[in-house]
């Protein structure tokens, strides 16, 4: 189910799978790319999903505001995910980006694990059980 799109992204409900899925399509910055992040959060509560793949094959370079707007603000609000399936970026700039993000972050509330393969990503995700907090 198609939850949110915009140029930058799309977010969809995977029932079969009960996977909240993010794909970059395109650069993002600002208002763009945190509206995005907002959704996720926003469709994983509506779910009471608890896990997220982030297909960032497409992503560009996140700014140094986004990055820090991650790591001090949003990964405080994503309670309600525990998994978190990354597909890395292509771009050796977008990876670079990327990396700071979770080199900022001293704890996760969420397990994150990196994938090349959407399939490899997927089945991880689909092994995991929701916990109890």
């Amino acid at each position: 189910m198609m939850y949110y799109e915009s140029p930058q992204a799309e977010i969809s409900w995977n029932e079969a799978q009960q996977i909240v899925e993010l794909t970059w399509k395109a650069f993002a910055q600002g208002e763009q790319f945190r509206t995005a992040m907002d959704k996720v959060v926003e469709l994983a509560g509506k779910m009471n999903g608890s896990k997220v793949l982030y297909d960032n094959r497409k992503m560009s370079v996140i700014s140094q505001e986004d990055q820090a707007w991650v790591s001090q603000n949003w990964v405080k609000r994503a309670s309600d995910i525990q998994y978190c399936a990354v597909i890395g970026p292509e771009k050796v700039v977008a990876k670079s980006s990327l990396n700071r993000i979770v080199g900022t972050i001293d704890e996760f509330p969420y397990e994150l694990k990196f994938f090349q393969h959407r399939e490899a990503a997927v089945n991880w995700l689909a092994e995991m059980r929701h916990k109890v907090r």
